[in-house]
This record gives structure tokens, C-alpha cells and sequence, in this order.
């Protein structure tokens, strides 16, 4: 009787696990629907599947699986199960949208156009079409007739939530707050306890300019939805806006544990480290970030500006972040990509002076570029600080030995010593669309560093103020020559930077540069590029430093364009004047007194013969030797791309993501 009664329990036991384990397909598709509306794709995708092991003709765990990994941005797969779904039932409209919110993602607009145009030739009325079409029409640039649609569909369904943000977020954008106000008002009215809501109100205000109705809405937010991310960071970002920076370190320690890979977390929680004054959890921060993200051009410039601003000399910190840049200029060096390398050699002795191999690595390529008298002066340097080794000084006798007398030899000088004739420049930066907030203090002091990288450039510390009459006022003061007025504008995929070049004097606008860059490095990239372009336009001017009979040494040499045979004119001392309307000099014809014939040039100074313009010999040290340049009054516009781009892409994705 007991191994009966034994017999019976396990047999109990084992019907229990049984029925427990017990789901069939339709109860699958319940717990993925449950988890797909909780936002866990993850576990949406095990259960569809699950519940296609037991009915692979199931039509609504297969069209589940489409939509779950859509969630996942797994556009590819989400499209696969979406094809399998229309297999089993082609004229589902539901199906048919997310067809073409796949093909939207995809960058394949006109099919996506064509499958929501077919949505609506079945169903007139079906909003989630207009939608998409809405959303074409942004990408395409079309932002009026995007704008009309989102009001068609108020028409048909006035509480429409996705209606009201995107019509808020498109004013915005316009410019247009005040109606933009008016559509919020509404979705407020409808929808006051949504976090999403909640949170396009705070971007609304914090456009507008209200700072605290903006944190009002956000704390709502945060209150309705504690992880909301993108409230949380901008809340921070707000806060460092108001200059409340350990308030938004507070809002971002609440957050990052649980969003410890997110990288804009890092770099706002370092960049309010470092106004703080607090180096080393500012260090630490935007080092976390480029772990996560080492392509984020902009932390890592936040970061090494940290470290050159901030540390001592000795600080290991140099030497590591350093050695990123010698990296990075030996693989541009073994594709012969001499300046790139140069620049990169340049910027990691900037982080770490000290480095022995950065500044041979660096001398290495200015005897590749025949610069062989600076090449000698960097290996002569290390000699003198005790760093010279016997191949170091076998080198130096070599190429001394190789050498013609130079310039500098026959005139006795030093040519690294001499003051060059300097354009002087103050620069001032605007945001202009940075996903980085305060973004553009760390580009303008990259700028900075970048025009100072050529010997006929000065440059003014810079400013954040994109106030043209600001600008012009602090430029005269400063006794600038021209003014640049920087706009930058980033996202993930791209940047925009654009010089806005004028004349001080006259606040007269010369030139528009603007350059897009994409891909690795490419905020270094564009720039270089801009300040390339900027230096290509200035003037090339210089003095007469001595004369011997018929001979003069002048302060201009092969960095400037000079060589062998280069003819210059001789401008009487203080006749030379920056023209009104353009980057060239100007000189009355009485004030040319000789032409200036280039037999040798060093780097940065070379000697040649004179020929007069005039019967008595005028020519003295101190007058200038002019190169007049070739005559371009063309706009500059390098890449059609411009801020527009940004601001479609910018608008595109906000609108898209509005649950």
C-alpha cells in the first residue's frame, strides 16, 4: 500500500511540471506581445519563436517577430519575418507599414513610399501611412508638406499624440515657438501623465528659452518614468547650461549605473567635471567614454585639452594619450601621408613634450619634406638635453656634410629666430547644433591650436559669441586684420564646420569656408581642412631682414611658397595696406620700388637679387616683400553639404522616435 501511495505522488509530481510547462502557440504570442509592449525585445523574439516551433503558419507570432526585431534595429532580420508574414496575409495593412518603416530605415525611400501610398489606397484614412509619409517627406527635405500631413491627420484624429509632438518638434525647428506652443498646450491637455510628452515640452522651453519651465517638465517626466535616459541627460544638460554643474553631476550619477555603456552620459559627467576644476574624475570620465566609443573625436579632443591644460609634464597621462597620435601617424606615414602624420606627430608632442620618439618621428618628416635644416635643429635639440646617441650624432654629421651652404650659414642668422610678418586673427564660435553640449569650447580651442600651427598666423584667445556686432566690436579693440566667426554642427555620423571670414576693419564679409567630414576622424579631418583653407587665402607678405650691395635675405622661405626663381615686388616700409574688400594687399603703384628675384631659400627665409622700378635706389631693410596672389573672389563652399543636412537628419530622427 505505501509503494502505491509513492507511486501515485510522483506520478502527481510529474503531471504538475507537466501542465506547468504546458503553453501552446497562442499563449507564446501572449508573453511576446506582453514583452514587445514592455519595450523587452529580447524576450518578445524567444517567445514568437517559441511559439512558432509549435505552428510555424502562425501568422501573428511571425508578423510579432518582424516587429520585435524592428525594435532591436535589426532592420535586415525584421524584414525577413515581415516577407515570411506576407506570405500568410499580403493585404494586412499593419503588416504593410512596417514594410515600409523597414524599407524607410533602410534608406530605400521610394519603396517605402509606394508601400504606404498602397496602405492608403486601401484604407484612406490609415494614420500610421500618413505617418510615414510624413516622415519621407522629412527625409526628403519636404518639411512643409510633412508639416500638412501631420495636420491632416488632426483632421481625422485630433488627440493624436504622434500628430501633436511631431507638429511641436517641426515649429521648433522652424523657428515658429509660438505655434509651436500651441500644439504642446494640446498634447499637455490629452496626454499630461506621459513621460514622452513631458519631455518634448522641456526641449520645447529649453529652446525657448526657459530654462526652468523646461526642468519643471522634465522632473514630471522623471517622475512618470525614473529611467527615462533622454530626460535624465536633458536635465544635465540644462543644469551645465545654467552653469549648475554639480547639479548635473547629480543627475547623471543617478542614472549611469544603469546606463553604464552609454557614452554621452560620460562625456557630460566629465565635461562638468572639468568646470568643476576636478581634472582627474574629468580625465576619468572622458576616458570611460572613449572606451565605450573610441571614435568620439570630440571627448577625446575634451580630454587631451584636459591634460594639456591641466597636468604636470610629467604626468604618465601624457605620455599614454600620446601615443595614440604616434599610432596613428606611423599608419599615415606608411601610406606616405606626410602632412597627416606630421599633424599627428605635432599634436602628441603637444600632450607629452617629453616624448623621444614622438619628436624623432616628427623630425623624420620634415627631412622627408626637405626641411633639413629643421630636421637637424630637432635632433641638435635632443643632443643638447643629453639625449643624443651615436647614430643620433652620426646623422647630424651626415647631413651637414651633404649639404650646400644654406641661407642662414652665408647671412649668419638664425632663421627659426626671426619674427615672421603676422596676419592677426581673433576667431569666435557659435553652437550651432552640437549633440555634445558646450561642444563648441572644445572645438574653437582645437581650431585655435590648429591656426597657431603656422608661423604667419596670430590669433586672439577665443570666444563663444556668434553676435556679429560683438565680434566686429572685439576684433577692432584687439587691432585684428580679420575676424572668424565659426558655426559647427555634429551628429553621429557627421559634422559641418563652417568660417565665416571678415575684414576687422570693416566688418566686410570675405569668405564662406564649410567643410562636412564623415567617418573616423572626422572632426580633426574637417578641421584641417578648414583651417587649410583659411591659411591658402591670407596674404604672403615679408621684410627685408638685411642687404649686402645687390643681395637681401628676406623673411619668407619655402613654407611660404618661395623657391628658386619666385619673384616678388619691394613695397616701400609702411606702404603696404589689407585691402577693403578682399584678402589681398594694396599699395599705391609710386610705393613699388624694386622686384625681388629668388635665387636660394631655406624654410623660412631666402636671398636673391634686386632690380629697381625707379631711378634712385630706395631699398632698405624693413621694406616688404610682396607675393601678390592670384585673384579668387569665388564663394568658397567645399562639399555641397551644408547645415540643412543636419537639420533635416536632426528632425527626421526626432519625429521617427516619437513612441
Amino acid at each position: 500500500m505505501r509503494r502505491i501511495i509513492i507511486i501515485l505522488i510522483i506520478i502527481t509530481i510529474f503531471n504538475i511540471n507537466i501542465s506547468a510547462d504546458e503553453h501552446d502557440a497562442v499563449d507564446y504570442y501572449a508573453l511576446g506581445k506582453n514583452a514587445e509592449t514592455e519595450g523587452d525585445f529580447f524576450k518578445a523574439v524567444e517567445m514568437y519563436k517559441s511559439a512558432l516551433i509549435m505552428n510555424e503558419k502562425y501568422f501573428d507570432a511571425v508578423c510579432g517577430l518582424a516587429h520585435a526585431y524592428y525594435g532591436l534595429d535589426e532592420f535586415d532580420e525584421s524584414l525577413k519575418y515581415a516577407l515570411e508574414a506576407e506570405k500568410l496575409d499580403s493585404g494586412n495593412t499593419d503588416l504593410m507599414n512596417l514594410k515600409g518603416r523597414i524599407f524607410l530605415n533602410l534608406g530605400e525611400f521610394e519603396t517605402a513610399r509606394g508601400i504606404f501610398s498602397s496602405v492608403l489606397q486601401i484604407e484612406e484614412n490609415n494614420i500610421n501611412a500618413e505617418f510615414g509619409l510624413a516622415e519621407l517627406d522629412i527625409a526628403s527635405g519636404r518639411i512643409s508638406t510633412a508639416e500638412n500631413r501631420f495636420r491632416q491627420v488632426l483632421l481625422v484624429s485630433p488627440e493624436s499624440r504622434k500628430a501633436l509632438l511631431a507638429l511641436v518638434m517641426i515649429n521648433d525647428n522652424n523657428g515658429n515657438m509660438q505655434a509651436a506652443e500651441e500644439y504642446l498646450k494640446q498634447a499637455l491637455q490629452y496626454y499630461s501623465d506621459n513621460a514622452f510628452v513631458r519631455y518634448t515640452a522641456a526641449e520645447h522651453f529649453f529652446k525657448s528659452g526657459n530654462t526652468e519651465e523646461a526642468l519643471y517638465h522634465l522632473k514630471t517626466a522623471l517622475f512618470l518614468q525614473p529611467d527615462f535616459l533622454d530626460a535624465s541627460i536633458l536635465s544635465a544638460e540644462i543644469n551645465m547650461e545654467k552653469s549648475n554643474y554639480n547639479e548635473s553631476v547629480l543627475e547623471i550619477e543617478k542614472v549611469i549605473g544603469n546606463y553604464e555603456n552609454e557614452p554621452l552620459l560620460w562625456y557630460i559627467l566629465g565635461r562638468s567635471y572639468e568646470n568643476l576644476k576636478n581634472t582627474d574624475k574629468a580625465v576619468m570620465s572622458y576616458a570611460r567614454n572613449i572606451v565605450i566609443r573610441p571614435d568620439d573625436d570630440l571627448t577625446r579632443i575634451a580630454l587631451e585639452n584636459e591634460i594639456i591644460e591641466n597636468t604636470e609634464l610629467d604626468n604618465p597621462l601624457r605620455e599614454r594619450y600620446s601615443d595614440y597620435h604616434i599610432d596613428l601617424g606611423r599608419k599615415y606615414e606608411a601610406r606616405n601621408m606626410l602632412e597627416k602624420a606630421l599633424n599627428e606627430y605635432r599634436r602628441s608632442l603637444v600632450i607629452n613634450p617629453y616624448s623621444i620618439d614622438a619628436r624623432l618621428l616628427y623630425a623624420d618628416i620634415f627631412k622627408r619634406k626637405g626641411y633639413i635644416e629643421r630636421y637637424l635643429l630637432i635632433l641638435s635639440a635632443l643632443v643638447e638635453e643629453g639625449f643624443g646617441n651615436l647614430n643620433i650624432l652620426d646623422e647630424i654629421e651626415i647631413q651637414k656634410s651633404m649639404q650646400d651652404s644654406t641661407v642662414s650659414e652665408k647671412w649668419n642668422i638664425n632663421q627659426f629666430s626671426i619674427e615672421k610678418e603676422k596676419n592677426h586673427i581673433s576667431i569666435f564660435f557659435s553652437d550651432y547644433g552640437m549633440s555634445h553640449n558646450e561642444g563648441e569650447a572644445i572645438i574653437s580651442k582645437y581650431v585655435e591650436y590648429l591656426l597657431l600651427g603656422y608661423e604667419n598666423i596670430y590669433v586672439d584667445s577665443n570666444q563663444i559669441n556668434d553676435n556679429f556686432a560683438e565680434c566686429f566690436r572685439i576684433s577692432r579693440e584687439n587691432e585684428s586684420d580679420y575676424f572668424i566667426i565659426f558655426k559647427c554642427t555634429e551628429n553621429e555620423r557627421a559634422v559641418s564646420l563652417t568660417a565665416e571670414i571678415y575684414l576687422a576693419s570693416t566688418g566686410s564679409k570675405l569668405k564662406t569656408v564649410r567643410i562636412v567630414r564623415t567617418g573616423n576622424q572626422m572632426i580633426p579631418e574637417a578641421g584641417r581642412a578648414v583651417v587649410n583653407e583659411v591659411h591658402s587665402m591670407l596674404p604672403v607678405y615679408g621684410r627685408i631682414i638685411n642687404r649686402k650691395f645687390d643681395q637681401i635675405i628676406v623673411n619668407l622661405g619655402k613654407k611660404d611658397g618661395l623657391a628658386e626663381g619666385s619673384e616678388l615686388l619691394i613695397i616701400k616700409k609702411g606702404e603696404l595696406r589689407k585691402s577693403q574688400d578682399s584678402f589681398n594687399l594694396e599699395y599705391d603703384k609710386s610705393a613699388v620700388i624694386g622686384k625681388y628675384n629668388v635665387d636660394q631659400a631655406d624654410e623660412l627665409v631666402s636671398e636673391g637679387g634686386i632690380t629697381l622700378s625707379i631711378f634712385f635706389d630706395m631699398i632698405n631693410p624693413g621694406d616688404f616683400a610682396f607675393m601678390p596672389p592670384e585673384t579668387d573672389d569665388a564663394e568658397i563652399t567645399t562639399e555641397e553639404e551644408t547645415e540643412q543636412m543636419f537639420y533635416i537628419g536632426n528632425l527626421f530622427n526626432s519625429v521617427a522616435n516619437i513612441p
